[in-house]
C-alpha cells in the first residue's frame, strides 16, 4: 500500500507492501516515525527560508539494506500471506549499477521442480528478521499470485541462457514490468542497457582481478549487494599481491573495471587500478558470522568508498548505467 503525508505543500510518500501482518506493523511503524521527522525538518525550513526537502529526502530513498552474497542465497522467498514459494539460487550481476537478477527455485508446488526463474531484483520485497521473536531469520517477499507465477518465463536449471546475450533478460523483463517497487530509483530500462557482462554471483567468487599492466592482483571472496539490487562492494583477497599472507579487503564495485578480453573476445576480465600502497591501508574485510553485521553496516562501507574516492551512489538520484564496462 500507498503511505502519503502532506504539509505546507510538501507531498511525502513511501511504498510498503501488503505483505504478512508483522512485516506490515514494522515498516508502516518505521515509515511514520520517519515521515514525522520529515515533516518537522519541511516545515522549521519553511520559517527560516530554507529549501524543502522533500525532492531530495523522500523516505522512500532512505539508504538501501545491504546483504553479504552468502546470506542471499539460499534465501527463503515467501507470498505476501507467509507462504513458502521457493528460494534464491543465485543472483546475476552486471558492471557498475545496472539492476542484479534473482534467480529463484519454487520446488514441488509449481510442478517445475527442474527449472529456475530469473525476475528482475526489485520485484521482490525485503523482509527483515523480528528481533523480539527467538527464531527469526530475513526472508524476501514475492507479491505475485500463484497463478501468474505458473506462466512465468523459466529455464531448465542444468542448461542456462546465455548471459552474453543481451535478449535473455527480454521475456523476464516484459512478464514482471509492472511488478517492480515503484519506489526503488529507476534503473536503465532494459531496452537502453549495454551491459553484455554478466556474472553469476556463485560463479564470480573466485575469479582473478589483475592490474591493468596484467598482473594477478586476487581473486573475489564475496559480494554485498543492496535491497535495490545493486552491487555495493566486493571482498578481494590480495595478501599474495601485497606479499602479506592472507588479507582481503572491501573495494567498491565502482573501482573495479569489466572487460572482454581475448583473441575472440569471450573471456571476461576484471581490473582494479590500485598501488600495493593503497591496499595496504584498504578497509579490512572480516569473514564470518560474528563480523556480518559489521561489514552490511553503512557507515562502515562509507568508509570503504571514502578511502577509494568513490561517489555513494546512494545519495544521488542518478539513473543506473554500466559506466565501468568497456570492450577490447
Amino acid at each position: 500500500m500507498e503511505l502519503r503525508v502532506q504539509a505546507m505543500g510538501n507531498a511525502y510518500t513511501t511504498w510498503i507492501p501488503s505483505s504478512v501482518p508483522a512485516y506490515r506493523e514494522r515498516t508502516l511503524s518505521m515509515e511514520i516515525k520517519k515521515m514525522k521527522k520529515l515533516l518537522t525538518i519541511a516545515v522549521a525550513s519553511a520559517f527560516v527560508g530554507l529549501p524543502s526537502l522533500s525532492a531530495a529526502q523522500t523516505p522512500h530513498q532512505d539508504v538501501p539494506r545491504v546483504w553479504l552474497a552468502q546470506d542471499i542465497i539460499g534465501m527463503k522467498v515467501s507470498s505476501q500471506s507467509g507462504e513458502h514459494l521457493g528460494k534464491i539460487e543465485d543472483v546475476v550481476v552486471h558492471p557498475g549499477g545496472e539492476p542484479s537478477y534473482a534467480v529463484l527455485s519454487f520446488g514441488g508446488w509449481l510442478g517445475m521442480g527442474d527449472k529456475h526463474f530469473a525476475m528482475p531484483w526489485n520485484v521482490l520485497r525485503a523482509l527483515e528478521a523480528d528481533p523480539a521473536a527467538k527464531v527469526g531469520e530475513r526472508s524476501l517477499v514475492l507479491p505475485l499470485e500463484k497463478e501468474r507465477l505458473k506462466t512465468a518465463p523459466g529455464f531448465d536449471k542444468k542448461n542456462w541462457p546465455s548471459l552474453a546475450n543481451q535478449e535473455w533478460t527480454r521475456d523476464v523483463d516484459t512478464f514482471y514490468k509492472g511488478d517492480v517497487n515503484p519506489n526503488v530509483r529507476r534503473a536503465a530500462e532494459a531496452g537502453m542497457r549495454n551491459s553484455i557482462i554478466s556474472w553469476r554471483t556463485s560463479e564470480l567468487k573466485g575469479t582473478n582481478v589483475k592490474t591493468p599492466t596484467g598482473e594477478k592482483l586476487g581473486d573475489v571472496k564475496e559480494l554485498a549487494i543492496d535491497s535495490n539490487g545493486r552491487v555495493s562492494y566486493v571482498a578481494l583477497s590480495v595478501g599474495g599481491f601485497l606479499g602479506v599472507g592472507d588479507k582481503v579487503v572491501a573495494v567498491p564495485w565502482g573501482s573495479l573495471n569489466f572487460s572482454m578480453a581475448g583473441p575472440e573476445s569471450d573471456k571476461k576480465l576484471i581490473t582494479l587500478a590500485s598501488t600495493k600502497e593503497q591496499l595496504t591501508g584498504a578497509p579490512s574485510f572480516l569473514s564470518g558470522k560474528e563480523h556480518c553485521d559489521q561489514m552490511c553496516d553503512q557507515q562502515w562501507i562509507d568508509t570503504v568508498y571514502s578511502y577509494y574516492s568513490q561517489p555513494k551512489y546512494w545519495t544521488s538520484t542518478e539513473v543506473i548505467g554500466s559506466a565501468h564496462e568497456s570492450n577490447r
